[in-house]
């Protein structure tokens, strides 16, 4: 399996497709269904902005989206995504916090149990993941598993609105930094990253990833916002490690970027706004937070 590591992508990518796993060998084919996703509006009492959930593989075919999605990027003269994707030169600087310098390594912060199960999966393969950090290992691992169904980081939503907004001449806003999410990734404990690691291995092994993927992928493109929070949270769910994971890679970092849409709002910026569909709906969302805080918040159905 070829691991992708030049390109470093959101948080809620590397978490979907490590906890929720991936369609590494799905056992039949989705339907070619048009994609609706998930967009939400946003009232204040003086502005009114749009936040549509991302995510950050897709294909050819889930263009064009539709048309209120487009009507609500177009109405915007701001475009407030995670991180800009774009910048090569921040991703270059950010590698150093997910990497190892030698003679540390990966296989000295596994325990012998999870480097056993990456050396099933990729066999020999495996000593070309000793610089690099659990969590990167895991990143490019579900990149590599996405691609090779067919899932592009070239189609990925966020991806999509990033190259419009720069050729319309909008303003974009990151919500967090390249950075702040490697610091994040980098910064996990032992402990954490041989569970997080672990876990994306065991969806490998068990085959649980294609069922899950194939389920989250669908409830995205129907726009189903109820059966996506229910898919999220029984992966979190699977043991305190799942949880503890769910809470540092969305739930605590809702609050900040709730807080910057708030200020946006404020300031009388027309949003439109792209974040991970994880971080959107449910307990402890972006969604959530802001209709706590007095704003309307309703989703839109396509």
């Amino acid at each position: 399996m070829r691991f992708r590591i030049a390109r470093l992508v959101p948080i809620f990518n590397f978490f979907l497709v490590s906890g929720l796993l991936l369609a590494a060998l799905p056992s039949q084919a989705q339907a070619n269904t048009a994609a609706k996703g998930l967009l939400w509006e946003i009232k204040s009492a003086s502005n009114t902005a749009y936040l549509f959930g991302s995510i950050h593989l897709a294909k050819a075919d889930f263009y064009p989206l539709p048309a209120s999605v487009e009507a609500a990027y177009l109405q915007a003269d701001t475009l407030a995504v995670e991180i800009d994707a774009t910048d090569s030169a921040a991703s270059a600087k950010a590698m150093p916090m997910l990497s190892y310098r030698r003679p540390d390594n990966l296989k000295k912060h596994l325990s012998k149990a999870t480097w056993t199960a990456l050396q099933s999966v990729v066999g020999d393969a495996a000593e070309q993941f000793l610089v690099y950090k659990p969590a990167m290992v895991a990143t490019g691992l579900a990149i590599g598993a996405f691609e090779k169904q067919g899932y592009d980081p070239a189609y990925g939503i966020d991806l999509h609105f990033l190259k419009r907004a720069k050729t319309d001449k909008k303003r974009v806003i990151e919500l967090e930094s390249i950075e702040f999410q490697a610091r994040v990734l980098g910064g996990l404990s032992d402990k954490d990253g041989d569970a997080l690691l672990k876990q994306t291995l065991d969806g490998f092994l068990s085959g649980d990833m294609q069922r899950d993927t194939d389920a989250m992928i669908e409830t995205w493109k129907s726009g189903d916002t109820e059966a996506l929070v229910k898919l999220m949270r029984e992966a979190a769910s699977k043991d305190v490690g799942s949880k503890k994971i769910m809470k540092l890679l969305l739930d605590d970092r809702n609050i900040g970027m709730a807080q910057q849409i708030s200020s946006m709002l404020a300031s009388g910026n027309k949003l439109f706004i792209v974040v991970g569909a994880g971080h959107i709906a449910g307990i402890n969302s972006i969604t959530d937070i802001l209709q706590k805080q007095g704003l309307q918040v309703k989703q839109i159905h396509q």
